[in-house]
């Protein structure tokens, strides 16, 4: 009866590309720019909002009305030595897409594959035409993928991170071959990649996401000379200098990517950020995440388990983080069957006196004594347990005096409630893209 998990891949991405530009979706690993690429072919199929193509919404077309279509867009995969049939030749395969849309003939098909072939510098074409991609090295495979991409004549080309699997040698010569490509037939280009150094020097545009969402958007040349959001301050300071006596002060983010299924709420990037605020959206997980960090140190770990209890007894509530200090007595429901126990049995005992003898009579009494003393117990326990929780509650004040200043300025309110510590922490809202300096930036600091 749970609900399902789902991964958030992508979640409110929106953009227009214009006729003949180069769109750079930059970021990470895993922060969904390759899903956004193979969505907008519909590839993958979006799970709400639309796509259209030359002003016609294709997200819910069907595959037969969407095949004249793909046509018109084709994509560049990232590996090629995955993308390419190892059962057919080099020439089959970059003719295989006319063959396919009915396009031509095999022989027209032959003649047009060697062609382009030719043009994306796969000489001799003749002889490498019936080659297999074992018989190619990377450089080649990757201009074959680009044949088999624009033998079609597309309008759009999303190129899903086309130069990551070569040599740095061969990765401006592909870069050219592409804006060479764009130029001669007018091409429209996403462009996919993690090198903002690739993107500097091919995109008109580019997006910065992460995980799942764009954090800034804009201009190439302006976010590069004046980056904005503290993640794409962040990347920009990952990249090396070719000056080995340069230094540069780096503000690299902390930590790991946070978990997709359950991202952080307000600004996905804030656990991370290095100058985070308070109103960034924080929550009881980053709490979680915070005494995670903590049991890091053996030491710390045993002194937090012995007053907040182990992580089990922790529960998330919406912007509540609720600790069960008060684990250790007897549930209400348990208590209150023990009193209907005593009940019953003081009953039942009394009617059973005239037909037992003195034996089942004390061994009555025992049992009503031994229940009695078990009611008293767990009343000192529960006395115990709120002590507990009162002792739980000042620790927790020492923690949040050595936790991050905008995590502890976001908890409203640390109280007892019961044998329970609730830490509630003030609401969680997604800053979204705004407006600065010519370019849309999601970060509060804007």
């Amino acid at each position: 009866m749970r609900e399902r998990p789902v991964v958030h891949a992508v979640d409110g991405v929106t953009f227009t590309l214009p006729p003949g530009e180069i769109f750079g979706l930059v970021g990470e690993s895993g922060c969904g720019k390759t899903t956004v690429g193979r969505t907008v072919l519909r590839l993958a199929e979006p799970t709400s909002g639309s796509i259209r193509f030359e002003g016609k919404d294709i997200t819910h077309l069907k595959e037969a009305e969407l095949r004249p279509i793909r046509r018109q867009m084709q994509i560049i995969f990232q590996d090629p030595h995955a993308s390419l049939n190892p059962a057919m030749t080099i020439g089959q395969s970059i003719a295989d897409p006319l063959i396919v849309h009915e396009l031509a003939s095999e022989e027209d098909a032959r003649k047009a594959a060697l062609e382009i072939m030719t043009e994306v510098g796969l000489s001799p074409a003749e002889q490498l035409y019936g080659k297999y991609p074992a018989d190619l090295s990377g450089g080649q495979k990757q201009r074959a993928v680009i044949a088999r991409a624009v033998i079609l004549r597309p309008k759009f080309i999303v190129a899903d991170e086309p130069v990551a699997m070569l040599d740095m040698s061969i990765r401006a010569r592909i870069l050219e071959l592409m804006l060479e490509l764009k130029d001669k037939y007018d091409l429209t280009y996403l462009f996919i990649t993690h090198d903002l150094a690739t993107a500097k020097f091919i995109c008109d545009r580019i997006a910065i996401m992460y995980l799942g969402r764009i954090v800034e958007f804009g201009d190439a040349k302006a976010i590069f000379n004046d980056p904005k959001h503290p993640y794409t301050q962040a990347l920009l300071a990952a990249i090396p200098s070719p000056d080995p006596d340069a230094r540069r002060l780096k503000t690299l983010p902390k930590g790991e990517v946070p978990d997709a299924v359950n991202p952080p709420k307000g600004c996905r990037f804030h656990p991370r950020c290095p100058v985070a605020t308070p109103t960034c959206g924080w929550e009881p997980q980053d709490m979680l995440d915070l005494l995670d960090q903590r049991a890091l140190d053996e030491e710390v770990s045993r002194r937090d388990e012995a007053v907040l209890g182990p992580r089990s007894r922790m529960q998330v509530e919406e912007q509540r983080l609720r600790i069960r200090t008060g684990g250790i007595g007897i549930p209400r429901k348990a208590r209150t069957g023990l009193s209907l126990f005593v009940v019953l049995a003081s009953f039942v005992y009394a009617l059973m006196i005239p037909l037992v003898g003195v034996a089942v009579l004390m061994a009555g009494s025992f049992g009503l004594l031994l229940t009695d003393a078990l009611a008293r117990w767990e009343s000192t326990r529960i006395t115990r347990a709120q002590g507990g929780a009162a002792r739980a509650r000042a620790y927790l004040e020492d923690v949040l005096q050595g936790a991050p200043q905008p995590l502890a300025n976001t908890v409203t309110r640390l109280a007892v409630d019961g044998d329970d510590v609730l830490l509630e922490f003030a609401p969680a809202e997604d800053p979204e893209l705004r407006m600065s300096a010519g370019r849309e930036v999601r970060c509060v600091l804007y």
